[in-house]
C-alpha cells in the first residue's frame, strides 16, 4: 500500500483563506453587500446598455439611459402602490394587533384539540407572541432610524454599477490577463455563462414576481380581504427568498384573514388561494419563465440560504441561491471540483452514479491536493 503523507502547509493555508475571508464577509458586508448586488444589476443592465450604445457612443451616458429605463418600471410599480402602502404604514399597530388576535385564536383552537392546560399556553403567549408579532414594528423603526445608513447603501449599489458597466472591458481583460493564454479561451466561457445565468435569472425573477402579484392580489380581492393588493404584493417580493419567503408571504394574509373577516371560509379560501398559486408557481410558472438557470438542489439551496442569511441576514438570503448558482457553475470548470459541482445540481439524485463512474479517478478527488507525493507528480 502506497504510503502518503498530508501537505500540512496547503491545509493551514487553506483554514487561513477561509477563516479570513468568512471574517472578511461578515466584517465587510456594508461595503461588499452593495457591490454583490451591483454585480447582479450590472449583468442585468448589460444587454440594455449595450443595444444604447449602438445609438450612443458616448458610453457613461449610455449607462446612464439604461439605468434610468431599468428605473421606470420600479417607478411606475412604487406608484401604484404607494397609497395603499401608505395607508397601511398609518394602520400598521392595527394590523399588528389583529395578526396577534388571529395567531391567539389559532393557538387557542389547538388549545381544545389538543387538551392543553390553559395557563401553561397564556403564559407562553405573554412571553413569546407579543414579541414576535410586534417584530415588524421594531423592523419599520429600525429601518426609519437606519434611513441614512440604507439610502448610503441605495446610491453606493448604484455607483458601483455605473462604474462596472463603464469599466468592464477592463475589469473582464485585467481577470483574463491573470490566466495563462492556453487557459483563457474557458474563461471567457465561464464568464459567459455567468451571465447568461444571472440575466436569465434576475428577469425571469421580476417576470415571476409580476405574475404572483397580480394572481394574489386578483385572489385576495375576491374573497374580500383588506389591502388586498399590498399582500398580494408582499407575497411576490418574498418569493425571490425560495422556501421561507413563499410560506411567510401566504401566512400574513391567512392570520389577518381570520382575525378581521369573522368567517372561517375567507382564512379558508386564503389558504386554497395561496396553496393553488404556489404549487402552480412552482409547477409552471418558473420553470417555464426562469428555466433551468439556476438548477440548485433543495439541499444545497437550504444551506446557502442558511449560510447567506447568518452572514448577511436579508441580503444574504436573497443572493443565497444566484451566487451558489454562480460557484457550482465555476466548479464544473475546476477538475477537482467538479464532484462538488455535480453535489450542487438539480440532478443529484437521478446521477448518483457519476461519482463511481465518472469522477472515479484521482484527478477528481479533493483530497489528493493536500498530499505530498502529488507535487511529485
Amino acid at each position: 500500500m502506497e504510503n502518503i503523507s498530508i501537505n500540512l502547509q496547503r491545509i493551514a493555508f487553506l483554514m487561513i483563506i477561509v477563516l479570513a475571508g468568512g471574517y472578511l464577509a461578515i466584517a465587510g458586508q456594508s461595503l461588499l453587500a452593495p457591490l454583490a448586488f451591483s454585480s447582479l444589476f450590472s449583468f442585468l443592465l448589460l444587454p440594455i446598455c449595450r443595444r444604447i450604445e449602438r445609438y450612443i457612443s458616448y458610453r457613461p451616458g449610455a449607462i446612464l439611459l439604461s439605468m434610468a429605463i431599468a428605473l421606470v418600471p420600479v417607478a411606475v410599480g412604487i406608484t401604484f402602490f404607494s397609497f395603499q402602502f401608505s395607508t397601511v404604514l398609518v394602520e400598521l399597530p392595527d394590523i399588528t394587533g389583529k395578526l396577534q388576535q388571529g395567531v391567539e385564536q389559532i393557538f387557542f383552537w389547538l388549545q381544545q384539540r389538543l387538551h392543553t392546560e390553559s395557563q401553561t399556553l397564556e403564559e407562553w403567549l405573554g412571553d413569546n407572541l407579543t414579541s414576535f408579532m410586534d417584530m415588524p414594528l421594531r423592523i419599520l423603526g429600525e429601518s426609519l432610524s437606519s434611513s441614512t445608513y440604507l439610502l448610503g447603501s441605495i446610491i453606493l449599489t448604484a455607483l458601483f454599477t455605473f462604474f462596472m458597466l463603464l469599466y468592464r472591458t477592463s475589469i473582464k481583460n485585467f481577470l483574463l490577463a491573470q490566466i495563462v493564454p492556453e487557459n483563457r479561451e474557458e474563461a471567457n466561457f465561464i464568464v459567459r455563462q455567468v451571465r447568461r445565468l444571472v440575466q436569465e435569472y434576475l428577469y425571469g425573477m421580476l417576470l415571476v414576481i409580476l405574475i404572483l402579484a397580480v394572481l394574489n392580489s386578483f385572489g385576495l380581492w375576491l374573497i374580500g380581504i383588506k389591502y388586498a393588493a399590498f399582500w398580494g404584493s408582499l407575497a411576490a417580493c418574498l418569493a425571490i427568498i425560495p422556501y421561507i419567503g413563499t410560506t411567510l408571504g401566504g401566512l400574513l394574509p391567512f392570520v389577518y384573514a381570520l382575525a378581521t373577516t369573522g368567517t372561517l371560509w375567507q382564512p379558508a379560501a386564503v389558504v386554497l388561494l395561496y396553496t393553488s398559486v404556489q404549487t402552480l408557481e412552482g409547477n409552471f410558472i418558473t420553470p417555464k419563465v426562469v428555466g433551468n438557470s439556476v438548477s440548485i438542489n433543495p439541499l444545497a439551496a437550504i444551506l446557502s440560504l442558511f449560510l447567506g442569511g447568518l452572514m448577511w441576514g436579508i441580503a444574504g438570503l436573497i443572493l443565497a441561491l444566484p451566487v451558489a448558482a454562480v460557484v457550482k457553475v465555476i466548479f464544473e470548470h475546476i477538475t477537482p471540483l467538479k464532484p462538488v459541482s455535480e453535489l450542487l445540481s438539480s440532478g443529484l439524485y437521478r446521477n448518483s452514479g457519476k461519482f463511481l463512474e465518472e469522477y472515479d479517478e484521482d484527478k477528481y478527488r479533493i483530497g489528493s491536493y493536500f498530499r505530498e507525493n502529488n507535487e511529485k507528480r
